[in-house]
C-alpha cells in the first residue's frame, strides 16, 4: 500500500488522472484557503530526517541518518547498532515506520510526498532477494506452462516482483487478493 499511495490514480469512469485529496472537488483551493505549493524532495527529506531523529531519541536508539534524493523521491537511511527492532519480521515494522513518517511529513508540509525509509540496508537486500526469487519463479512457470502464486507482499515488494518478471520473455505477472493478503501470481506464457 505504500507505493500505491504515492502514485496518482485514474478516475475509474473517465481514466483521467486524479488524487484522493478532495475527491469530487475542483482542482483549486477551497474558498478561504491559500494554494499550497507542492513540497520539494529536499523539504521532504529535511522534515523526515527531523521526525525520525526525534523518534529515535524517544526510543532511546542511537543511529546515524543520511538523506538522498532520487527521481523526486526522498530517501532516509538509518544505520547503527541493534536496529533490528525497527525492521521487524519480513520488514513489517519498517513498513509501519515508513507509513508513520510519511503521514507526519505530509501533515507538516500539507502536501503529498514521495518518501522511502530504510534501516540498515534492509530494503536493498530484500530487493535483491526478491528479484532473484521472481526470476526463479518466472523460469519455473515458463517451464511448466502454469501459474505460480507467491506469498502475500507489500505493494512495494509486489512492484519489485512485477518489474523483475516484466524483463523475462515468456512470463507475466499480476496481483490478486485484498490487502494485507494481496499476492503476485506469475504466469508462464
Amino acid at each position: 500500500m505504500i507505493e500505491d499511495e504515492l502514485e496518482p490514480r485514474a478516475d475509474e469512469e473517465t481514466g483521467e488522472p486524479t488524487t484522493d485529496e478532495g475527491a469530487g472537488s475542483s482542482s483549486g483551493p477551497a474558498e478561504g484557503e491559500e494554494a499550497i505549493e507542492p513540497a520539494t524532495p529536499e523539504e521532504v527529506a529535511e522534515v523526515a530526517k527531523e521526525f525520525v531523529t526525534g523518534l529515535l531519541t524517544a526510543l532511546e536508539l542511537e543511529a546515524e541518518l543520511t538523506t538522498s534524493i532520487e527521481d523526486e523521491t526522498a530517501f532516509i537511511d538509518v544505520t547503527g547498532e541493534s536496529l533490528g527492532g525497527l525492521i521487524g519480521r519480513r520488514g513489517q515494522t519498517l513498513d509501519s515506520l515508513q507509513e508513520i513518517v510519511r503521514t507526519a511529513v505530509q501533515r507538516r508540509l500539507r502536501s503529498r510526498v514521495r518518501l522511502l525509509v530504510d534501516v540498515e540496508g534492509y530494503r536493498a537486500r530484500r530487493r535483491t532477494s526478491l528479484v532473484e526469487y521472481a526470476r526463479e519463479m518466472a523460469d519455473r512457470a515458463k517451464e511448466r506452462g502454469t501459474e505460480i502464486e507467491l506469498e502475500p507482499m507489500s505493494a512495494y515488494e509486489r512492484k519489485i516482483v512485477h518489474q523483475a518478471v516484466a524483463e523475462i520473455d515468456g512470463a507475466s505477472s499480476f496481483s490478486e487478493g485484498e490487502e494485507p493478503s494481496r499476492k503476485v501470481v506469475i504466469r508462464g506464457d
